[in-house]
């Protein structure tokens, strides 16, 4: 700093302040390398004698370097990244601040206009016309930004100030906004539910990638709002249809809304049918799947019927809270004094018949892949009538797994595993553990064991990643995994609990993953002390 001629205590309370460092780093950093400045020119002072002293204040020569080893070209690599880091870090949140501020900007003009009075639409609409001239883009465009940037300022004020400041990303953002569009909706929610789940959505965005956030979002939102996810599904499945894009080159999409559980199956058979091609076959994986979708569809098989796929059964992987499939919805009115005796119905998912709002705690619907929000109705019908779902009953309180469909002990740490992963458990990622390798966290050939608490799920992209790079990685108790980037950073990676919890203080089933934080491991995680199989 004092090399760019800037005081450095002036430079470092500007940060503070809120200006951005261009290199990225924090006032904390900068003032952590101040002390470093300072305690090495102390030491190059404490090294010279008093004859050379007495010639540095005559101006005779110049306080010399303390000898340090050459930089080889490993540290003058990392060096490189920790600047390319650093630059991108302070760009990102320069960005967002200006974005921020074209939002808060798109916002007071609107209000403005709203409170002129008047036809509020054709206000709208000249002031958005004015400016998309001036842009050269279509007014639509102009009003959709000046109305979305209207309500996401009102109505989540929280996710734009931790935008604004650069604690998220505009994904972050974005994921949040589509989350929680149905909560704001739902008039029955009153406001202070609302900011309850922003404050839990902004606290996970900003210690996780936005495709994670939206996976954790799905069951916040749900919790909270007041219509069950059945009554939900149903008005949804209302909805469901077909449609062609034109995507240019003579080529179209062809979409479908239909229900998760069979859009799910449909690419898992699809999936199914790629890799048992022929291995002469040219096609690659993709194209594959896209000429089996349209054969399937148009005449009944795949292109010349080699793999056989009509024989294919797809499996989906789906977590089941154990009361879901207790009682449908006419026991469940029928057996409502027994509920209210203890006899554990009430633990269901709170989903399809229930009588009156339902209890956010203990409404709890079903996963499919660990992604996606299952209704209770599919979810009795499929795990009672097909016998190729594997299906994963879990504690209704502790969300450990107690009972799986099969009793070998190899088949059934994999169950076990996957519950608890649920995705890729590198950093950031949020790939589903059915397109992950079982990893061995310490290597099997250095001694790794084959056990619970050595074995992780990574994707295998991050798999070869974790054994072809500098990244190291070691697991503590109850899953967590502790990442070492080649910088030195740490990260940790939490399993999330499968299923409900309870506790008699603040609920802590929002706590966010993948974060720096040092707290006691979550109990939940850790393998049960005999297994149930």
């Amino acid at each position: 700093m004092d090399t760019w001629g800037i005081d450095g205590e002036d430079y470092i309370a500007a940060i503070r302040a809120g200006a951005i460092d261009p290199f990225g780093q924090s006032a904390d950093e900068l003032q952590a390398s101040l002390d470093a400045d300072d305690r090495d020119w102390a030491e190059r002072l404490a090294a010279l004698s008093e004859a050379e002293i007495d010639a540095v204040v005559d101006g005779r020569m110049t306080v010399p370097e303390l000898p340090v080893p050459a930089d080889s070209d490993y540290t003058r690599e990392l060096a490189a990244e920790a600047e390319f880091v650093g630059r991108m870090r302070a760009l990102e949140a320069r960005t967002a601040r200006l974005e921020a501020e074209k939002r808060e900007l798109f916002a007071a003009r609107l209000s403005q206009l709203l409170d002129g009075g008047g036809n509020i639409d054709t206000a709208r609409r000249e002031s958005a016309s004015v400016l998309a001239a001036e842009l050269r883009l279509s007014d639509r465009t102009i009003e959709q930004r000046m109305t979305g940037a209207w309500q996401l300022v009102r109505e989540l004020p929280l996710a734009h100030q931790s935008h604004k400041a650069g604690r998220i990303t505009a994904g972050h953002l974005r994921t949040i906004d589509q989350a929680t569009r149905a909560l704001r909706l739902d008039a029955n929610v009153d406001a202070d539910e609302r900011a309850r789940v922003e404050a839990a959505l902004v606290a996970i965005a900003e210690t996780t990638t936005p495709g994670r956030l939206r996976s954790r979002a799905k069951l916040i939102v749900d919790r909270a709002l007041t219509a069950p996810l059945q009554q939900r599904h149903d008005l949804a499945r209302e909805q469901r249809a077909v449609w062609v894009d034109d995507a240019g080159d003579g080529m179209v999409v062809l979409a479908g809304r239909v229900p998760a559980a069979l859009g799910y199956g449909t690419l898992d058979r699809l999936s199914q049918a790629a890799r048992a091609k022929d291995k002469d076959d040219p096609r690659t994986f993709d194209q594959y799947r896209a000429d089996a979708f349209l054969e399937l569809l148009l005449c009944g098989q795949v292109p010349d019927d080699l793999t056989g796929v009509n024989t294919l059964t797809a499996t989906i992987a789906v977590t089941i809270p154990a009361t879901t499939l207790l009682l449908d919805d006419m026991q469940r009115r029928d057996d409502g004094a027994d509920a209210e005796a203890g006899s554990g119905e009430d633990a269901g998912d709170g989903a399809g018949g229930r009588q009156g709002p339902p209890d956010p705690e203990l409404q709890y619907p079903a996963m499919l892949d660990g992604r996606i929000l299952v209704d209770a109705a599919t979810i009795r019908a499929l795990a009672a009538d097909t016998i190729t779902w594997e299906r994963l009953f879990l504690h209704p309180v502790t969300g450990i797994p107690i009972t799986v469909d099969t009793y070998p002990p190899n088949r059934a740490m994999r169950r076990w595993l996957k519950a608890r992963d649920g995705h890729c458990r590198w950093p950031g990622c949020n790939n589903p553990v059915s397109r992950a390798d079982t990893d061995h966290t310490r290597a099997y050939a250095d001694g790794g064991t084959t056990a619970l608490a050595n074995l992780a799920h990574l994707c295998r992209r991050h798999h070869t990643m974790k054994h072809a790079t500098r990244w190291a990685v070691q697991q503590l108790a109850d899953g967590i995994l502790e990442w070492t980037n080649p910088l030195g950073d740490t990260y940790r990676d939490e399993p999330q609990p499968q299923g409900p919890r309870f506790t008699t203080t603040t609920t802590t089933d929002d706590r966010p993953r993948g974060t720096h934080e040092r707290g006691e491991p979550e109990q939940s995680n850790a393998p049960p002390a005999a297994l149930p199989f």
